[in-house]
């Protein structure tokens, strides 16, 4: 292919084919100092052919790492070779197969390239060797034998078209300990007998030295023996053809030792075997070359691929869209590519490094989906976590070394009326320099101390926890966690001051000791509140008993519903719900509670803000204790009125005894008397006499008897109209020509039966002590009052100034030096008298926890007043008058 004008040395430039970089222009100015001869460069396989077929050249110098390659074959064959300008490869490494191709074509020389020599010696002795020598005289051969002896590591030997061998270099000599002698001229069995090739596996490589020579093709195998030494070695065979550029003349066969890269390789194997990583390879093509177990497991769950399969043809799109996406990315910029991706089939989460390499990719992938499925429950415990401390009332706060906020979060701020992140960046001693315990919490925390505290900060209290950051022993930050603690601090103190008036209330010994101290205490619990308690009487009705915002009308009193206090729960509701009187008059109330005390009274709080529930608690617990309180009350009220009740009885019986032993002795001994004469003398005077005086002790038996039932307390009380009453006992009375002046009365709760006895007891002493008939002696006190013709009137009313009624006569009255007398038992004042009559009177009026007292009328006469402990009077009957 050179024109004839290229084949002398003579003449003509160097011709250095290399593309352009440092190498080539250090190399091409190595030339140009060495010879005086133009020197050329042609920067492409291109270029070089045309350079040569435009002008003449006297050496062709053809560098292997062209950008269109370097194309031996249409730069040199074997004719051309013979007439043309000699030729020089010049390789950056080494090449097996371009040194087989380069003898085969016939080169002069095939340099390796020291590319930490940049005078190039070795290129430059190579062709001033050439340059010397007579063109005509150089033999292929020559040439051949000399490139591969000199430029070659393995080793290499030639054989004819007739399998003879030409040539083997030290390399195959040592390999086989034969002299190259021994073998030249030999045929190729000679290399089966020497060791080269084993003798079972003769036909195999004969016939690929057959393919070589009958097509021309490059063969490749794999060679493995027993060397010299007696170690067993694999060697990979090229076997390159070698012609005159008509036909086949010859084959080159370099064997190269690849024992210790199968060594590696086995090795390699092996460990990529006990990855616990799946491994595969992919070729250029994306085929797999190989997989470890642990990948033909990873892949048998849906399908193991076969060796020489496309790896698309099993990771289809969509799901392989990642993958193929990945893969050539490392592929594209030959770098490695580390990514997590999700397969569907396999329904798991995969980590993947793909390492790639001019050759194809090695991918290395493990199951990740556990701690994908980890980190995802993670990330949602973290995520409801974090909602968790967002919504609870707490603050949390972190500061630098120097106190100023880093951090500031938590639902807890709405409290302080701050928005999450707003302190950052202020120094907390500042913003908290109104509080010392927070400042001084927090400087002791930034010295190291953990601390804990209670802060009241703004009216609200909060525990508050700081934990200090160390970095190389030194505070580097402080973090901080405050929850309110307000309603439990305020419980705290509340437990405390029940805690201490429990005892208080213990040692009281009425209802109204106990309604006092309830609602002193209320305060204590509930700051700010008033509080009442109003006690129940036995109609169902509610009586103020105690309160700490002014005092109710004396006379105040709320019919309650059934169940308007008997109800077992504390009740909040709002004021303007809640019936007026039983606040206190002046009161602001906005909120209420009505705590029941079982069945005897309610306590109603009361404030002007709203109750916390932490108040309610602490009033139910109050409403608890005094309850227990009320009844511990009642119960010794009840057993001290049992006390009183049976000494009373005790003393009624001794009056009785008293009485009898004293009162029927007259009698008695009169009627013994009596009856004594009669039956001595018969006469019938006597008898009668002693009758009478039985007759009297009888009538003494019944009033001492009646003397003793009215003195037993009234206990079941019902309304009793006392007009009424008044009316009745009146026509129960012998009354003669006597008045009867009634004004308006009411009513009262008491024994109707017996109500109606004191005001015939009354009405009779009237009529019998106290009428102006009996005027007839001068010494008569009323006889200076009232003139000796006015007829008796007897006066009944209501008192004035107390609640209670009177009974008054214009009689002869009752001196004063005997009105203490006169309800004594047995005190009488006339013969037939038995002393009952006002002992009865006094004994029903004390029965109904009345007072009885004796006065003059305002006519002279008697005055009998009684004051009622009823606080709800009703007006009953019209005045009228009676005769």
């Amino acid at each position: 292919m050179f024109p004839p004008s290229s084949g002398s040395t003579s003449v003509g430039a160097i011709l250095c084919v290399a593309a352009d970089g440092a190498v080539s222009d250090s190399a091409v100015s190595a030339l140009r100092d060495a010879f005086e001869r133009p020197v050329e460069r042609a920067e492409s396989a291109a270029a070089a052919r045309s350079a040569l077929a435009d002008r003449a050249v006297s050496c062709l110098v053809a560098a292997a790492d062209l950008p269109d390659g370097l194309d031996l074959d249409a730069l040199v064959t074997a004719a051309d070779a013979r007439a043309g300008p000699p030729v020089v490869v010049y390789a950056a490494a080494g090449d097996e197969a371009l040194a087989a191709r380069a003898v085969s074509l016939g080169v002069d020389d095939y340099l390796v390239r020291d590319e930490a020599d940049d005078s190039h010696a070795a290129l430059v002795e190579s062709v001033r060797t050439l340059f010397e020598r007579d063109a005509d005289d150089r033999s292929p051969e020559t040439r051949s034998y000399r490139v591969i002896v000199e430029a070659m590591e393995d080793g290499a030997f030639v054989l004819d078209e007739n399998r003879r061998v030409e040539y083997v270099n030290p390399r195959i000599e040592a390999i086989t300990g034969c002299a190259s002698e021994t073998l030249r001229g030999e045929r190729f069995e000679s290399l089966v007998d020497a060791g080269l090739f084993p003798a079972d596996e003769y036909e195999r490589y004969r016939d690929a030295v057959s393919r070589v020579l009958s097509k021309g093709v490059t063969e490749r195998l794999d060679v493995r023996f027993v060397d010299a030494d007696g170690v067993s070695r694999l060697f990979e065979l090229s076997l390159s053809p070698v012609g005159d550029g008509e036909r086949v003349t010859g084959v080159v066969g370099i064997p190269r030792d690849v024992t210790d890269r199968e060594t590696a390789t086995t090795q390699r194997g092996e460990l990529l075997e006990r990855m616990t990583d799946a491994f595969f390879a992919l070729d250029a093509d994306w085929r797999f070359v190989y997989l470890n177990d642990r990948a033909r497991d990873v892949f048998g769950e849906v399908r193991e691929p076969d060796l020489g399969e496309r790896i698309w043809d099993l990771v289809p799109s969509p799901d392989g869209a990642e993958l193929y996406e990945k893969y050539h990315e490392a592929m594209r910029t030959q770098e490695s590519v580390t990514f997590e991706t999700y397969s569907e089939p396999y329904d798991g989460w995969f980590e993947v490094r793909a390492y790639p390499s001019p050759s194809g990719l090695s991918v290395y992938f493990r199951d990740v989906t556990t701690r994908k499925r980890y980190l995802h429950a993670l990330e949602s415990t973290n995520q409801r976590l974090e909602t968790v401390l967002q919504n609870l009332p707490v603050i949390l706060s972190a500061f630098d070394a120097e106190g100023v906020f880093t951090m500031s979060e938590g639902a807890g701020l709405e409290s302080l009326d701050r928005e999450p992140g707003e302190a950052v960046g202020r120094s907390a001693f500042d913003l908290y320099d109104d509080t010392p315990a927070a400042t001084d919490a927090i400087a002791r925390g930034l010295s190291g101390e953990a601390v804990d505290a209670r802060i009241e900060y703004r009216g609200a209290v909060y525990d508050a926890w700081y934990r200090p950051v160390f970095d190389d022993g030194e505070v580097s930050e402080l973090l901080g966690v405050a929850i309110d603690v307000t309603n439990r601090a305020r419980l705290e103190a509340g437990l405390r001051s029940l805690q201490a008036v429990t005892q208080d209330f213990i040692l009281t010994e009425s209802v109204e000791e106990v309604a006092a101290l309830a609602v002193e205490v209320v305060p204590e619990l509930v700051p700010d509140a008033d509080a009442a308690v109003w006690l129940a009487d036995d109609r169902g009705g509610l009586s103020p008993a105690a309160s700490n915002a002014g005092k109710f009308d004396s006379g105040a009193r709320i019919e309650a519903s059934p169940s308007g206090f008997e109800s077992e729960a504390v009740t909040r509701v709002d004021a303007a719900a809640v019936d007026d009187r039983l606040l206190s008059p002046d009161s602001d109330a906005a909120s209420v509670l009505r705590v029941p005390l079982g069945s005897h009274s309610l306590l109603v709080a009361s404030t002007p803000d709203a109750f916390l529930d932490v108040d309610e608690d602490l009033l139910e617990l109050l409403g608890s204790t005094v309850t227990s309180a009320l009844s511990g009350t009642v119960r010794e009220q009840e057993l001290r009125n049992r006390e009183a009740d049976l000494a009373a009885a005790n003393e009624r019986l001794d009056d009785f005894v008293s009485i009898v032993a004293h009162d029927l002795r007259n009698p008695l001994a009169i009627a013994t008397g009596y009856l004594d004469l009669g039956m001595e003398s018969g006469e019938r005077a006597h008898l009668e006499r002693a009758a009478n005086a039985v007759d009297r002790m009888s009538e003494l038996v019944e009033e001492v008897l009646d003397l003793a039932r009215q003195r037993t307390p009234v206990v079941d009380a019902t309304p009793v109209d006392l007009a009424r009453v008044v009316d009745h006992a009146w026509r129960f009375v012998d009354t003669g020509d006597a008045t009867l002046v009634r004004e308006e009365l009411f009513t009262v709760d008491g024994d109707d039966g017996r109500l109606l006895r004191l005001f015939e007891n009354l009405f009779r002493n009237a009529v019998e002590h106290g009428s102006t008939s009996r005027r007839d002696t001068p010494d008569d006190p009323a006889e200076r009052d009232t003139p000796p013709d006015e007829p008796l009137t007897v006066r009944v009313g209501t008192l004035d100034d107390r609640t209670g009624f009177y009974v008054a006569d214009n009689g002869v009255g009752i001196p004063e030096n005997i009105r203490e007398r006169v309800f004594d038992h047995g005190y009488t004042t006339t013969a037939r008298g038995t002393g009952f009559g006002l002992a009865i009177v006094d004994d029903i009026a004390d029965a109904h926890g009345w007072s009885v007292s004796l006065a003059g009328s305002a006519e002279g006469g008697a005055r009998f007043e009684f004051v009622t402990q009823s606080e709800g009077l009703a007006a009953t009957g019209s005045a009228g008058t009676d005769e």
